[in-house]
C-alpha cells in the first residue's frame, strides 16, 4: 500500500493535474493544508495600488481585511475546482485546512466533503475510515517570521492547547485504538525537527505543542507541512514524520507502507510565477 502525501497546494492547479497519474498508483491521498489560491492577481494589483510598493505583508493584511470578501469567494473557487480533480481519482482523501484558509473557506471544506464519499475534512476533529484512524489539526501558532496572527488559521497558543487536549481525550476514549494505524494530519510541523527548519534564516519555525501532543498519542506516521522550505523526513516518538515539500513548488511525497520508504518527488518543469513568489517568500517581504 501506497499513501500520497500532498502540501501546500495554494491554488496549484496546474501542478495537481501534472501528477495525477502518481496519484492513481496510491491508495490514500493525505493533503496538508492550504490547499486554496492565496495570490489573486486583481487583488494583487490593488494592493500595489492602494500601497504605492511591493509587499508581501501589506498584500496579506489587506486581503483578509478590506478585500476579505473577494477573496474568500477566491479561495473557494480555486478549492472547487481542486475537488473536482481530486474527486476523480475515486481515493480515499483526508485533508486539513492551514493557515491561509478563511473561516468561511473551512465551513465550505465541512460541508463540501460530508456530500462526498471520498473526502474526509479533518480540520480539528478525528476520523476513523476502515484500519485508519487520523487525528487533525490545520491551525497554526502566531507566526515569527511575520505579522502574527494576520493570517485567520493563526490562534494563541492557550487555544492550541485547549484544543489539542480536546483532541487528546476524544481519542483516548476511541474503542479498539491499538488495532488502527494511527495518523496525525497536521498544518503546522512539529519544532525542532526535519519537518520545521527555513535555511534562509537557519530557524525552526514549527509549534512546541504540536510536538508535545504527538508524545502522547502513538502516531504511526506524521503528516504536516506549512513549511515549504523543509521537504524532509524525521522519527519523532517512534513516528515516521513526513513533510512533502510545497506543491505549489512542485514538491510532494509518497510512502510505501510495506518497507515504510519515504520518497520525495520534484516536478520536472519550468518554474512558474506563482511558484517563484512561494519560493522566495522569506526573503522578499
Amino acid at each position: 500500500m501506497k499513501f500520497a502525501i500532498l502540501g501546500d497546494l495554494h491554488g496549484c492547479i496546474s501542478n495537481l493535474r501534472r501528477i495525477q497519474r502518481k496519484l492513481k498508483e496510491c491508495q490514500v491521498i493525505f493533503i496538508t493544508g492550504d490547499i486554496t489560491g492565496t495570490i489573486s492577481y486583481p487583488l494583487v494589483v490593488k494592493s500595489i495600488l492602494r500601497s504605492r510598493r511591493i509587499s508581501r505583508d501589506r498584500y496579506t493584511e489587506l486581503v483578509y481585511t478590506r478585500y476579505l470578501n473577494k477573496f474568500t469567494k477566491f479561495q473557494i473557487k480555486t478549492a472547487k475546482r481542486i475537488f473536482r480533480i481530486l474527486e476523480r481519482l475515486d481515493k480515499p482523501i483526508f485533508f486539513t485546512h492551514g493557515n491561509s484558509e478563511t473561516e468561511e473557506v473551512r465551513k465550505f471544506f465541512n460541508n463540501y466533503a460530508s456530500k462526498k464519499t471520498n473526502l474526509f475534512y479533518v480540520g480539528n476533529s478525528i476520523e476513523v475510515f476502515d484500519d485508519l484512524t487520523i487525528v487533525g489539526y490545520g491551525f497554526c501558532s502566531p507566526a515569527d517570521y511575520r505579522t502574527p496572527l494576520q493570517t485567520p488559521g493563526e490562534k494563541e497558543l492557550d487555544n492550541i492547547e485547549t484544543d489539542l487536549a480536546r483532541l487528546e481525550k476524544q481519542f483516548n476514549n476511541l474503542q479498539d485504538k491499538k488495532k488502527k494505524l494511527v495518523i496525525g494530519l497536521f498544518h503546522e510541523p512539529p519544532r525542532d525537527t526535519n519537518l520545521d527548519y527555513i535555511p534562509e534564516t537557519s530557524t525552526h519555525e514549527g509549534s512546541v505543542l504540536i510536538r508535545k501532543h504527538i508524545m502522547k498519542i502513538p502516531y504511526k506516521f506524521i503528516f504536516t507541512g506549512h513549511i515549504h522550505e523543509s521537504q524532509n523526513v524525521d522519527h519523532l516518538n517512534s513516528a515516521i514524520s513526513i513533510n512533502p515539500g510545497a506543491l505549489v513548488n512542485r514538491n510532494f511525497a509518497i510512502i510505501n507502507l510495506e518497507n515504510s520508504k519515504v520518497s520525495f518527488k520534484k516536478i520536472r518543469i519550468p518554474l512558474s510565477v506563482k511558484g517563484l513568489v512561494y519560493r522566495t517568500r522569506i526573503v522578499f517581504k
